[in-house]
């Protein structure tokens, strides 16, 4: 029995060695060998993804990459095959680049046992999902979802009213959490044909708490997925709550979308259901099969609320930060229109200051503060004048390059001119501000966003006299799981005596 165990424990210590000398080969290899060791970037990171999972999983991936860009520069090597980039130019030759692809790696396992979308990495896919769900998102879709955008913006706005006059004549409201609830009910009113109700009852329908923790499952799976064969024993670690908002979330939706095909009113409807439906009918085929018209909802419901209020909420932020920026915002919009029922959707977007501000708020507070990596094609390429070898994941993350000193002069500091023609920084590299991406993965709802933003700050900027609570802190000191972690934010409203 003891000449067994003296066996196994030799196995166990001769399989020890091989391993720490496999880990020891391959860091060697990463630092000394590997195709990438010429680029700049520190050694930890360089030499093992170990150093870049942390960094994501502590939310703290964006502050660490722009850290490490302000020390090495516009390119860093962030991982063994990885580039982060801040050029300017990387935009164009990473995302307008029809030879690189979206990496399978982050959502390989997830694409492998569920159904695709707009967001699979699959190209035909996406292709064949995007033009789907364009007709939702053109300019005459917009003119025909912008009754329903105003409704609630409207609704949210009469409530700040009545309970300010409850309260002698102010009221104090988180307004992270009602830009939540306002964008989410948006985006339910054009996935399913209603609201989820959170604006109008005044709290968060259960499926605003679950986006919370949407991003740190994409960023979990992400990391994982670098890890292989670990991969393969996620479903097994997942905590059972987890499990039960996810079955909880896939029933909602499917829910839903039943609810939204039966509602007859809606059949020639350009929202996200009606335009997928109006596709099919089109091509004479189904072409969108109905669990990719559910992954589809899954993803939009998400995407398209989260992203557009973690916008309003940075904007918002600066704007409390810089009170005559606040006041110059509010002069334009108030000397624009003579009654708040004047302002709509339609006649908002020559409003250049509002839209500047807009610019400068998404400069400060990307929603979508870091990518997904590409990854370069076996025989590599030629990215921001430099070649890059094959197989290799790169990316313009979008927080340190807009904060980037190379890229805007007075990088932390919230100046909407920069964005106006007669910009008192013509030097500023304009060309390195793509919020919405660029190329055949450029954001498909991006004049739904702009249209959202504009009515929304319009209306409560027009109503209200506003300050905050307490002086707000930088908006990129939030933590950030691919979605931002938004902290609270109270704002005090009083009502404009000619608006009650």
């Amino acid at each position: 029995m003891l000449h067994v165990f003296t066996i196994i424990l030799d196995y166990a210590a001769f399989c020890s060695i091989i391993l720490v000398t496999g880990i020891v080969v391959k860091v060697l290899y990463n630092l000394y060998l590997h195709p990438l060791r010429h680029y700049p970037g520190p050694r930890l990171w360089a030499a093992t993804r170990l150093t870049w999972t942390c960094s994501m999983q502590s939310g703290n991936f964006h502050r660490h990459l722009r850290d490490l860009h302000d020390r090495y520069g516009p390119v860093v090597r962030i991982a063994p095959d990885e580039l982060s980039y801040t050029d300017a130019r990387a935009w164009k030759d990473i995302y307008g680049n029809r030879n690189i692809f979206k990496n399978r790696i982050w959502a390989g396992q997830e694409e492998a046992t569920h159904p695709l979308s707009i967001v699979s990495t699959d190209e035909a896919t996406h292709v064949r999902n995007r033009r789907a769900l364009m007709g939702a998102f053109t300019e005459h879709a917009v003119i025909e979802h912008a009754p329903i955008l105003e409704s609630l913006v409207d609704t949210m706005i009469q409530n700040f009213k009545q309970d300010a006059i409850k309260n002698q004549g102010r009221i104090i409201v988180n307004i992270s959490d009602w830009l939540n609830f306002l964008a989410f009910d948006i985006s339910g009113a054009l996935s399913f044909g209603e609201s989820f109700g959170s604006v109008k009852q005044g709290y968060a329908h259960p499926w605003v708490e679950i986006s919370c923790s949407f991003g740190k499952g994409i960023a979990m799976m992400a990391s994982i997925n670098y890890f292989r064969p670990l991969d393969k024993l996620m479903k097994y670690v997942i905590p059972a709550k987890v499990l039960e908002k996810m079955q909880y979330h896939k029933q909602l939706v499917h829910e839903k979308l039943m609810q939204r095909l039966a509602m007859e009113h809606k059949a020639k409807s350009q929202d996200f259901v009606g335009s997928i439906m109006a596709y099919n009918e089109e091509k004479g085929e189904v072409k969108i099969p109905m669990d990719e018209v559910e992954a589809n909802m899954t993803v939009l419901i998400f995407a398209g609320s989260e992203t557009t209020a973690t916008a309003m909420v940075s904007i918002f932020m600066q704007l409390l930060k810089n009170p005559e920026r606040m006041e110059r915002v509010q002069k334009e919009i108030r000397d624009a229109f003579a009654t708040e029922e004047d302002i709509k959707i339609a006649n908002l977007s020559h409003l250049d200051y509002l839209t500047a501000v807009i610019e400068e708020g998404i400069r400060l507070g990307p929603p979508a503060a870091v990518g997904q990596p590409r990854v370069t094609p076996k025989e590599g390429e030629m990215i921001a004048g430099k070649w890059v070898p094959g197989n290799t994941y790169l990316a313009v993350n979008q927080f340190p390059t807009f904060r980037s000193a190379t890229n805007f002069t007075n990088p932390d500091s919230f100046i909407p001119e920069r964005f106006l023609p007669s910009s008192p920084y013509p030097n500023d590299k304009i060309a390195s501000f793509e919020p919405f991406l660029l190329g055949r993965h450029k954001c498909v709802g991006q004049k739904l966003a702009w249209a959202e933003m504009r009515i929304t700050l319009a209306r409560i900027l027009y109503a209200f006299d506003i300050k905050a609570t307490v002086p707000p802190g930088d908006f990129g000191d939030q933590r950030t799981f691919i979605f931002w972690e938004k902290k609270k934010l109270d704002i005090e409203l009083r009502p404009r005596e000619e608006c009650l």
